[in-house]
């Protein structure tokens, strides 16, 4: 790979990283258009000044410089709350809102609905303009079902900012929020929304939905089991809402939930396709121009028939750069073609670069360009049939190598199987892809056809199922509760440009120095849970819907005492935290049990807990407060379910460090409580407010 075939891969590099400052930080800086202006200006000088070839290093670190600060202001400036008329800034927006819906809706536990907002005031009949966006989440009542992309409505709900998860590590709802340019949210009825008009919206987004719409419900005639039809909705239109977790734990664990999103793998398929049609009908050299109009039109035609969902536009704009480089300059380099793409992305829409997806996609990408014809290289010739199933091997390692440190980074987990269930999803999809196409023109055509095409079809995706579950139960399937810092996904991925720099090269010193890495972040990866072995720490977690749980790290080994749970709500709170810290076991113990229980280094006896050293008292309704009795110093007292008493009479007879409230006590009480701590001194933490209480000691 020459430098100077690859322009756009030296731009986007500072571009990037200037992005990533701006995106962390998220703070605009004083004079920022004054020094762009000076940056271009100088850039502009350099660029027609003639000067000494050692000097050529200036016009670069200029233009780096630029295209730096160009990437921080940039996505700065494109977050929603910097825009004058935000609703958020109105003295008195009242409780009506006029708002567009600019996306399809989607279901869930509850229907989320992304308004673009267009008006507020205290009634109907006085109104001002207004602009952001809103979450407006609703109930799953029939009504909402009548909500669409385009829908004009008039709500009445009290809008709240949206808030961050309470717990260490646990997934930041309010981050993915931010980059999604979403900041503020309401909780609503569906009575509460009127939809005012219809077909606002953009007419080709409008189309794209509808014809979306319209496969869906192709697809429902013809799989008649949720689990079936939800898959085939995500095969064919990437429609995941209907997906039940079993399925999406199982193709999870499996490598296999990329195809269940249409993206990448999708417009590849359906790339490759094309192509050997057009080779087939012989649309070569002068008839060039004709074949990538031809493949560019399949590839759109399916953006908008699968309803131009982001990941699905990523992937067609990457592949349309690539065919039009590719028809421009036949030797273009992969590696201009996909950074030009990324660039214009991200010059769309800065905030794709925090996007998982984004990511992802790019990252598969650029794994497979490189890895895939080293690792081919490797093998020696072998019978078609063998060579084209070994081609589909080497595609998924190549890919699962790009993507790896982000894996593990992001899912805390690594599918051993990922090679096998990439055989059967990559075949069976790109046949499932084709043969979906197939029935939407059969169903114009021969009901008859369509029928037994959709029985065929039905079959292939509930064996698709069927062997992604029995990959799943495979001994050593999956490895789970992977943990690495940011820093540690970085370092992985400078260990995967050192390998291929061996593959490259063949250097005895890139090898060495892929080697001393490995052995440094192993070392690092001992040593951390040597540490957590030995480890002890409390923890009052967060927990929605006024249930209660806390943990006791006791090295690897937790206990925790909760009220009933379900797995699901102890995951959500508790899991990220118990993976990061290694723990391996978990012994679950009930507040709501009476008897008391001894373990090596902790004694339950409520509301009295003693973990090692420290010393815990429950504070709930029924727990008898003696003041008349002899003081029992504690080193906390939890308040948990909103008990009837002042802090001062809690401390006469338990003297303490800290009070913790739980997130099962009432908004009201907490804060009369907080007023009493602060006019005494006392120290104490909110869970509900200051996230989970967590103590580390010795």
């Amino acid at each position: 790979m020459n430098h100077r075939d690859t322009p756009f891969l030296r731009l986007l590099l500072p571009f990037i990283l200037g992005m990533a400052a701006g995106g962390t930080t998220d703070q605009p800086l004083t004079n920022q258009t004054w020094m762009l202006s000076a940056l271009a200006a100088l850039s502009v000088f350099f660029a027609f000044t003639r000067y000494q070839y050692r000097f050529r290093w200036v016009f670069g670190a200029v233009l780096n410089l630029l295209l730096c600060w160009s990437g921080y202001l940039l996505i700065v400036q494109h977050h929603e709350m910097r825009q004058n008329n935000h609703f958020s800034r109105q003295t008195n927006p009242g409780n009506y809102w006029v708002a567009e819906v600019y996306e399809a809706p989607s279901k869930g536990g509850r229907v989320k609905v992304p308004l673009r907002m267009l008006a507020a005031g205290c009634s109907p009949d006085s109104m001002q303009v207004v602009s952001g966006n809103l979450l407006l989440l609703l109930d799953t009542l029939p009504g909402c079902a009548t909500i669409r992309y385009g829908d004009r409505v008039l709500l009445k709900g009290t809008v709240t900012p949206t808030e961050a998860n309470k717990n260490p590590y646990a997934f930041d709802y309010k981050r993915y929020l931010h980059f999604q340019n979403i900041h503020h949210q309401c909780f609503a009825s569906s009575d509460s929304v009127l939809i005012l008009s219809s077909g606002n919206g953009n007419a080709v987004w409008a189309l794209a939905f509808k014809c979306r719409d319209q496969l869906l419900d192709l697809l429902k005639q013809h799989f008649p089991t949720n689990d079936e039809y939800a898959v085939a909705s995500a095969l064919l239109v990437g429609f995941k809402d209907d997906l039940s977790d079993e399925i999406q734990l199982a193709y999870a664990e499996t490598g296999s939930m990329h195809a269940l999103a249409v993206s990448g793998t999708h417009v590849g398929i359906l790339y490759m396709g094309l192509l050997m049609l057009t080779q087939r009908l012989k649309l070569r050299g002068r008839w060039r121009l004709v074949e990538t109009l031809s493949i560019l039109v399949g590839i759109w035609a399916f953006t908008f028939l699968t309803g131009a969902t982001a990941s699905v536009l990523r992937a067609s704009v990457m592949f349309s750069t690539y065919l039009l480089g590719k028809a421009a300059w036949r030797q273009a380099s992969a590696w201009n073609v996909l950074p030009a793409s990324a660039f214009l992305l991200l010059l769309y829409n800065p905030y794709f670069l925090f996007d998982v997806g984004f990511q992802l996609s790019y990252a598969a990408v650029a794994g497979m360009v490189f890895f895939y014809p080293r690792l081919y290289k490797l093998f020696p010739p072998g019978p078609r049939w063998a060579d084209e199933g070994l081609k589909v091997l080497l595609v998924g390692v190549a890919a699962q190598l790009g993507t790896l440190p982000l894996t593990l980074f992001y899912f805390n987990q690594f599918p051993i199987y990922f090679w096998l269930s990439g055989w059967i999803v990559v075949l069976g999809g790109a046949i499932f892809l084709w043969g979906g196409a197939l029935l939407i023109l059969l169903n114009e055509v021969s009901s008859l056809l369509t029928e037994w095409l959709g029985v065929a079809l039905y079959h292939m995706v509930l064996w698709i199922n069927k062997a992604i579950f029995l990959i799943q139960k495979l001994p050593w399937s999956v490895v789970t509760d992977i943990w690495i810092p940011a820093w540690v996904s970085a370092a992985l991925y400078v260990g995967l440009f050192l390998l291929g720099a061996v593959m490259v090269w063949r250097k005895t010193r890139w090898l060495m120095a892929f080697l001393c890495l490995m052995v440094g972040l192993g070392s690092y990866r001992l040593h951390m849970l040597s540490k957590k072995q030995t480890q002890r720490a409390i923890v009052v977690y967060q927990i929605n819907k006024k249930r209660r749980m806390i943990d006791f790290f006791d090295g690897n080994m937790a206990y925790s005492l909760s009220d009933t749970l379900t797995q699901k709500q102890q995951d959500f709170a508790a899991k990220p935290l118990r993976i990061a810290s290694a723990i391996r076991k978990t012994a679950p113990l009930y507040l709501s049990a009476l008897e008391p229980f001894r373990g090596p280094n902790i004694f339950v006896k409520q509301p009295f807990v003693q973990f090692f050293n420290q010393k815990i008292v429950l504070i709930g309704p029924t727990t008898p407060i003696d003041t008349s009795a002899a003081p029992i110093p504690v080193d906390a007292v939890i308040f948990t379910n909103s008990p009837n008493l002042s802090v001062a009479a809690c401390r006469r007879q338990f003297p303490c460090k800290i009070i913790v409230f739980d997130g099962s006590n009432s908004r009201r009480k907490v804060s009369r409580w907080q007023q009493e701590c602060e006019a005494e001194g006392w120290a104490f933490h909110d869970v509900r407010t200051q996230g989970a209480w967590l103590l580390r000691f010795h």
